[in-house]
Order: structure tokens, then sequence, then C-alpha cells
């Protein structure tokens, strides 16, 4: 078994390319306070906890028809991106920073878990970002 644990810091409001600090801004929007609350995220925190499917981030090195994810994305090329199988063993908050519009998490994941893609897709739960295709 080749698991993880990471703690992320995730910032609400803003999504990247690369859903990461260093990518472009795709898009802004003002946070709903209400949607830090701590017993909100730690409710959709919990829902991601288990086995599921989960599709990586085109800034990623995983091989499409043999070419890196990430070579596609500079290119501006679109790819069909095969979901793999994922499991979080255990998620928990760590805390909630309002005033920033942060959140941190610890969470166990198995082998292949993108966290960048995790981060989103909690955003998303929580409503403060859409998903973009």
């Amino acid at each position: 078994m080749h698991d993880k644990i990471y703690e992320a810091e995730l910032m609400l409001g803003v999504m990247t390319d690369t859903l990461d600090i260093e990518g472009k801004i795709q898009e802004k929007k003002d946070v709903n306070l209400d949607n830090l609350n701590e017993e909100k995220v730690k409710e959709t925190l919990r829902k991601f906890q288990g086995k599921r499917t989960q599709i990586p981030p085109m800034y990623s090195a995983i091989k499409v028809k043999g070419k890196k994810l990430y070579e596609y994305a500079r290119e501006n090329k679109k790819v069909d991106i095969p979901s793999r199988e994922i499991e979080i063993y255990s998620i928990e908050l760590i805390n909630v920073d309002r005033a920033n519009n942060k959140i941190k998490f610890r969470a166990h994941v198995s082998k292949g878990t993108y966290i960048r893609t995790l981060c989103k897709e909690i955003a998303e739960d929580l409503g403060e970002i859409r998903h973009n295709v």
C-alpha cells in the first residue's frame, strides 16, 4: 500500500487553471461566509471519505495517448481524462480561517489521489466555485 497523508490549505473563491496558487486565475468570486461555518465544512469533508472515482487535473504528468496531460494543457488541447479509483481513508478539518477564506485539512489517501482535485471538489460542494470542464 502506498497511501499518503497530506495537509492542505484550500483558498475559497479563487480557481486557477492548474488548481494551485501558481496557475492563472480562471474564476474569482466573493465567498459566502455562511459556507465557512465550521460544522458545514466538517460535514462537507465527511462526504469525501471512502472509495470514489476522481478525474486527475489537466496539469499532471499522467499520460494519455502517450503524452503527458500537462503537455496537452500547455497546447490548449482538450483530451478525455480517464477517471481513477481512489480512497480517502480519513479527512479532518484543522482550521477555518474566515478572514482569509481558507480551510486547512488533513487527508489520509490512497496512491493516485490528487489533492488539488480534492480541493476543487470540496470548493464545488461548498458552492464556492463552479465546475469548469
